[in-house]
C-alpha cells in the first residue's frame, strides 16, 4: 500500500512539472516582461501618483464650485405671545457658485430664498417670500498678499510632482535593469553548471578508465577512490549551483508573476558579445571626463529640489505671520408680501424676484478681519530647518551619487577586465598543462593527486573568469540605474 502510494505521489508530481508551460527566456524579452502586472512596477506608478494627487488636490482650490442648499420645517406649535407668529411651514433654499484665485481673492454669488406661512390674531400669512441676491468678496491684504503663499503652496506641490515624474522613469529603468542582472546572473549560473558537468564527464570517464586498471592488477582502490571522491566532489559542486539556479528562480517569479506557473529556460545567449557591447559602452562613459549630466535625469530631480526647497521655505516663513483680510458683501431683497385687505397677507417666489427691479433694497458692508498668532516662532524656526536640511540632504546625495558613480566606473571596469585577461591567462596556461599532465599520467610519470589538483585549478580558474564576467556587468548596470540615459547599444533595453 505504501509503495502504491509513493508511486501515485511521484507519479502527480511529475504530471504537474510537465504540465508546466514551457517558457524560453531571453534578455528581449525582459522589458516585455517587466510591462505586465508585477507589484514593484504598481509600486512605482503608486508613488508618483502620491505626489501627483497632492498638486491635484492644491489645484483643486482653485476650481469654482456650485453649492446649494433647500431646507422645509412644519411644526404645529402654538405662539406663547399671540402677535408673535409661528411660521409653519417655512420653505428655505438657496444657491451660487464659489471661486478661489491664486491672487488671493475669493469671490461667491448665489441666490437665495425664504418662503413663509402663518396664523396670527391680526391676520394670515401666506407663502410672504423673500429672495436674496448677494456677492462675497474676501482679500487676503497681508500673508497671501497677491497670491504669494497660495502660488508657493501650488508650485511646490507641482515642482513635486514633476520630481516624482522624473524619479519613476528612473525608477522603472532601474527595475528593468534588476531584472536584466537577474537574468545574466542565471545566464552566470547556467555556464558554471556547463563547465561543472563537463569535467564531471572527464572525472565518471577517468573513474572507469581507472576501475578497469584495478581489474587488470595496474592500479590499487586508493586510486580508484580518489576518482571517486572527486566524481562525487564535483557531483555535489553541480547540485549546489542547481539550488542557486532555484533561488534565481524564484526572484525572478517575484519580480515577474507572469513566471510563476512556467518553466523557465534559457535561450541561446552570446556572452561574449554581451561582454563587448559593455566595453564599448565603457569607452563612450571614459570619454567624458566631467559628469555627464545628459546621460542623467537626477539633474532634474536636483533642480526640482531646489525648486521645491524654495517654495516650503516660503511656506514656514509665512507660518506666524499676522493674517489680514478685507471682507466685503453687497446684496439686494425682494419681497413679495401684499395684503388684499381681505385680513391674508399673500406673497410668491416670483413677485420676489419682480422686486429686484421694482424697488431699490441694495445694501452693502464691508470690513476688516484680523489675526495676529503668538507664540509660534519656534515651530515656524522648526519648519525652516526642515526645509533646509531634508532637502539640502537629497541635494547632496545625488549630487555625490552622479560624482562617485561616475568616477568609480572606469577605475572599477580598467581593474576587472585586467583580472578577467589574467584568469583567461590562467586557465588557458592550465588547459595547456593539463594535457601535459594527462599523457603524463598515462605514462606514469605523475600521481592521480597530482593530475586531480590540475584539474581542479582549472574548474577553480575557469569558474573565476565567470565571476568576474558577471562582476563586471554589475557594475555597468549599478551605473546604467543612474545615468539611465546613457547612449550606448548596451543600454538599448
Amino acid at each position: 500500500m505504501t509503495r502504491t502510494i509513493t508511486l501515485t505521489y511521484f507519479l502527480l508530481l511529475s504530471w504537474s512539472v510537465f504540465a508546466q508551460e514551457t517558457y524560453q527566456l531571453s534578455e528581449e524579452k525582459i522589458k516585455d516582461l517587466s510591462l505586465e502586472v508585477s507589484p514593484q512596477w504598481e509600486n512605482i506608478e503608486a508613488a508618483f501618483l502620491v505626489s501627483k494627487n497632492e498638486s491635484l488636490q492644491l489645484e483643486d482650490r482653485f476650481k469654482p464650485v456650485v453649492f446649494g442648499e433647500a431646507n422645509y420645517a412644519e411644526t404645529r406649535e402654538r405662539a406663547i405671545i399671540q402677535f408673535i407668529p409661528i411660521w409653519s411651514p417655512a420653505k428655505t433654499a438657496q444657491v451660487g457658485v464659489r471661486q478661489n484665485f491664486k491672487s488671493g481673492v475669493s469671490l461667491s454669488g448665489g441666490l437665495g430664498t425664504d418662503q413663509r406661512s402663518a396664523l396670527t390674531s391680526s391676520g394670515k400669512f401666506k407663502n410672504v417670500s423673500t429672495s436674496v441676491l448677494r456677492l462675497d468678496i474676501q482679500v487676503d491684504l497681508w500673508k497671501d498678499l497677491l497670491g504669494k503663499l497660495s502660488k508657493a503652496q501650488t508650485q511646490s506641490a507641482m515642482f513635486s510632482k514633476e520630481k516624482a515624474e522624473h524619479e519613476k522613469q528612473i525608477q522603472q529603468k532601474s527595475f528593468i535593469l534588476t531584472l536584466r542582472k537577474t537574468y545574466w546572473s542565471l545566464v552566470a549560473n547556467n555556464e558554471l553548471i556547463n563547465i561543472s558537468k563537463n569535467l564531471l564527464n572527464v572525472s565518471k570517464d577517468q573513474l572507469a578508465d581507472s576501475r578497469k586498471r584495478r581489474q587488470a592488477g595496474i592500479t590499487d582502490d586508493g586510486e580508484v577512490a580518489r576518482y571517486e571522491a572527486q566524481v562525487a566532489s564535483r557531483e555535489g559542486n553541480i547540485l549546489f549551483y542547481e539550488y542557486q539556479r532555484e533561488i534565481i528562480f524564484k526572484q525572478l517569479r517575484m519580480l515577474l508573476p507572469a513566471l510563476v506557473n512556467k518553466n523557465i529556460v534559457l535561450q541561446n545567449y552570446d556572452l561574449s558579445l554581451t561582454l563587448s557591447k559593455v566595453l564599448a559602452c565603457t569607452e563612450l562613459i571614459a570619454s567624458k571626463k566631467e559628469v555627464p549630466l545628459d546621460f542623467t535625469q537626477y539633474d532634474e530631480v536636483i533642480e526640482f529640489l531646489h525648486k521645491t526647497q524654495t517654495e516650503q521655505l516660503k511656506l514656514a516663513d509665512a507660518y506666524d505671520q499676522i493674517d489680514l483680510k478685507f471682507v466685503g458683501t453687497a446684496k439686494t431683497t425682494g419681497v413679495s408680501s401684499t395684503n388684499n385687505g381681505n385680513g391674508v397677507t399673500r406673497g410668491s417666489y416670483g413677485d420676489s424676484f419682480d422686486d429686484f427691479q421694482d424697488n431699490n433694497r441694495t445694501g452693502y458692508s464691508v470690513g476688516l478681519n484680523l489675526a495676529i498668532p503668538f507664540g509660534k516662532g519656534e515651530t515656524k524656526n522648526t519648519q525652516e530647518q526642515l526645509a533646509q536640511k531634508r532637502f539640502s540632504a537629497q541635494i547632496d546625495q545625488s549630487k555625490s551619487e552622479l560624482g562617485s558613480t561616475h568616477k568609480q566606473l572606469v577605475k572599477n571596469i580598467q581593474l576587472l577586465t585586467s583580472v578577467i585577461r589574467f584568469q583567461k591567462e590562467n586557465s588557458l596556461a592550465l588547459e595547456k598543462r593539463l594535457r601535459v599532465q594527462n599523457r603524463k599520467f598515462k605514462e606514469a610519470r605523475v600521481s592521480v593527486n597530482d593530475l586531480i589538483m590540475d584539474q581542479d585549478s582549472l574548474l577553480s580558474s575557469s569558474i573565476s573568469v565567470i565571476n568576474s564576467q558577471l562582476e563586471l556587468l554589475n557594475i555597468i548596470f549599478d551605473y546604467l540605474s543612474v545615468f539611465t540615459e546613457t547612449p550606448c547599444e548596451f543600454n538599448r533595453i
